[in-house]
């Protein structure tokens, strides 16, 4: 065996050592963030209002997008079919943590039907950093909007 040949599978191990170590150093700091969901409202009367809770931590969403997705569990289509997803951009602050309370109006299409059979709601919430790095995706509880 030639003394140089050796050498050879060594430097390339060494090489894409360094390379590994490299990118992933380069990589952001931030890392995935979390979202928890601290507290929903069940039950949204005439005139009141869905409000969601959640926390954020394990990487900064500043300047990111929160998201909500919303599925209808309803028999029947609504009356006034509209967007069922609704993004808001975060704000930028330093904190490494947060909340964040989202709230849509009953009265809204995001919310009602318009009909005047309750609605049955499930929504989807993730967020996503300026970094395009996704949050896990929370799902809410069964909610229950009265139309009247």
């Amino acid at each position: 065996m030639k003394s140089g040949s050796f050498l050879i599978p060594a430097s390339l191990i060494i090489l894409t050592v360094t390379t590994l170590i490299v990118v992933g150093c380069s990589k952001n700091s931030s890392g995935k963030p979390k979202l928890s969901l601290v507290s929903i409202t069940g039950t949204v009367q005439v005139n009141d209002s869905l409000t969601a809770m959640f926390k954020f931590s394990g990487g900064s969403v500043s300047g990111g997008t929160f998201y909500s997705i919303r599925t209808r569990l309803n028999q029947q289509p609504p009356l006034n079919p509209s967007v069922d997803t609704i993004s808001n951009p975060i704000p930028i602050y330093s904190a490494s943590s947060g909340e964040y309370r989202y709230s849509l109006a009953q009265n809204t299409s995001a919310v009602s039907s318009g009909g005047p059979d309750p609605d049955t709601l499930k929504f989807q919430f993730y967020t996503l950093t300026a970094d395009s790095i996704s949050s896990d995706t929370v799902t809410s509880p069964q909610i229950i909007v009265f139309n009247q």
